[in-house]
């Protein structure tokens, strides 16, 4: 069953959420952070009961599936049929992760079953396999109008941020963040003017430390206390790296969070 006209125009300005169900070992954090950094919001799931709820929550997420591990591929077949048909998770996008290359296996689901997101041998490698992620992401307009994915901090403990300016040492806490820029709260008063530029702003994400340039851009929602700091571009390849870890280990705990809110 296709979107509904309001879930597609959400995820034309919102982009899909992206889950790896069960993912297999070469799909680990260091491949789920590369695919992040290509602005796509992934999460990594092992429970496909609770990938079922999730389904009812965010309309056209997409959902990768191992089919080798927790069930057998019979069973596989059978709830993803069910997610597929199901009024509440009809629109979820579905592709399979195998290492079974069986071309009968392969057919069945892209052509009885009908997944919209391909069927991937990981016998082909792990950079190809990526390659074929990619371009299944894009060709469902995973990253809708979204250029960045950003992630908020839900605890701002793990991440804060100091610059010194004009001699004063100014401290504060990262309220979200993306590989553009971070809104934040200071633990003071601040001297700043808007367009004033910080030459080296020093963020600390779970205890990793980034330097980096930034402008700041005034404050947000008209004169509150949150304000709006744009980085210099292009970042190292270092420093994005690190933003974009700390992202994905900042939505995946915002994820389990919600998950601990659903109903069986």
């Amino acid at each position: 069953m296709a979107d509904t006209l309001a879930e597609h125009n959400a995820a034309a300005l919102e982009g899909r959420k992206v889950f790896f169900l069960h993912p297999h070992s070469v799909l680990n954090e260091d491949l789920l952070v590369e695919i992040l950094s290509h602005e796509y919001e992934v999460y990594s799931l092992r429970d496909h009961e609770t990938a079922a709820r999730i389904a009812t929550k965010f309309a056209g997420s997409i959902f990768f599936v191992n089919i080798d591990e927790a069930l057998r591929e019979s069973q596989w077949e059978s709830w993803i049929r069910r997610l597929m048909s199901q009024k509440a998770t009809a629109s979820a996008r579905v592709g399979i992760m195998t290492y079974n290359p069986d071309p009968e296996v392969a057919r069945k689901y892209l052509m009885e079953v009908g997944i919209p997101c391909g069927y991937i041998q990981l016998k082909l490698g792990t950079a190809e396999g990526k390659s074929i992620i990619l371009k299944t992401l894009a060709a469902n307009e995973a990253r809708g109008r979204r250029q960045f994915v950003r992630a908020r901090c839900t605890d701002q403990r793990k991440a804060s941020f100091n610059v010194t300016v004009r001699g004063a040492h100014l401290t504060g806490k990262i309220l979200d963040i993306s590989v553009a820029g971070m809104s934040i709260r200071f633990d003071m008063t601040v001297p700043l003017r808007p367009h004033e530029v910080l030459d080296d702003v020093q963020l600390r994400l779970r205890g990793t430390l980034c330097r980096l340039g930034a402008t700041f851009a005034g404050a947000l929602h008209g004169g509150s206390d949150r304000f709006l700091l744009m980085f210099h571009t292009p970042l190292s390849d270092d420093v994005r790296s690190k933003i974009h870890r700390f992202i994905f280990l900042a939505l995946q705990e915002e994820m389990a969070e919600f998950i601990r809110t659903l109903k069986p």
